[in-house]
């Protein structure tokens, strides 16, 4: 074998190496799937992203939107929109928080305690929460949503009679293992939409961006 094969012949083994690979990352069963991508946010150092939340009440339907900016252990800032108009900030550099009402101009001040957490994306307050054992995890498609390669899973609740356990619909991003959208449904009809958008992990970040400068003739509470 000349060189030149035997060059070929390991680059071959080593493309076939990472195709498997990806492969088997892609057909894990959903289990395993939801555990990688509860794993991967725990792992998180800083983030950012947008969260929509579209709630569907009888025909009518409301949307609450977040601008979160996430740095662990303790930084955070996270922003509340209603359309165009912001309802409410809250930030803390891990030390002081500061909540700030701007329709009424008034910041509430205090200390951060220790057993405080930084917000997460809520999905995630339901993929870490012995999914298992409440709920049957089911593949349902590997497809595509936004033009991103997704993979959708179904959550129903093991304990039918239950009135707290819904059902939801999970679209993941299949290659970033990053969530994109949840349904939650109630005896089949749609309760809450959310979605993500503008996802960056491990982002560069400014400890300047969790701090709060006081706005101009805002009322000050120290709590």
């Amino acid at each position: 074998m000349t060189p030149q094969q035997h060059y070929l012949l390991v680059l071959v083994i080593a493309l076939i190496g990472l195709i498997c690979s990806g492969c088997l990352e892609t057909n894990v069963d959903a289990d395993t799937f939801l555990r990688n991508v509860a794993e991967k946010q725990a792992n998180i150092e800083n983030l950012t992203y947008t969260e929509i939340f579209t709630f569907h009440i009888g025909e009518e339907t409301r949307t609450v939107e977040y601008d979160a900016t996430l740095k662990t252990p303790d930084k955070f800032r996270r922003i509340e929109r209603i359309g165009s108009i912001i309802r409410s900030e809250t930030v803390s550099n891990g030390d002081i928080v500061w909540i700030y009402d701007p329709e009424v101009n008034i910041l509430f001040i205090r200390n951060s305690t220790p057993s405080e957490k930084i917000p997460e994306p809520s999905i995630y307050a339901l993929l870490t929460d012995n999914i298992t054992e409440k709920y049957i995890i089911e593949d349902q498609d590997v497809g595509s949503l936004n033009s991103i390669s997704v993979r959708k899973v179904k959550l129903s609740p093991r304990e039918l009679d239950n009135e707290d356990m819904r059902e939801y619909l999970i679209w993941i991003d299949s290659d970033s293992l990053i969530p994109l959208k949840l349904e939650s449904y109630d005896k089949g009809n749609l309760m809450l939409t959310l979605e993500y958008q503008d996802y960056s992990i491990n982002c560069i970040t400014d400890d300047n961006e969790f701090t709060f400068a006081i706005p101009a003739g805002a009322s000050v509470v120290y709590a």
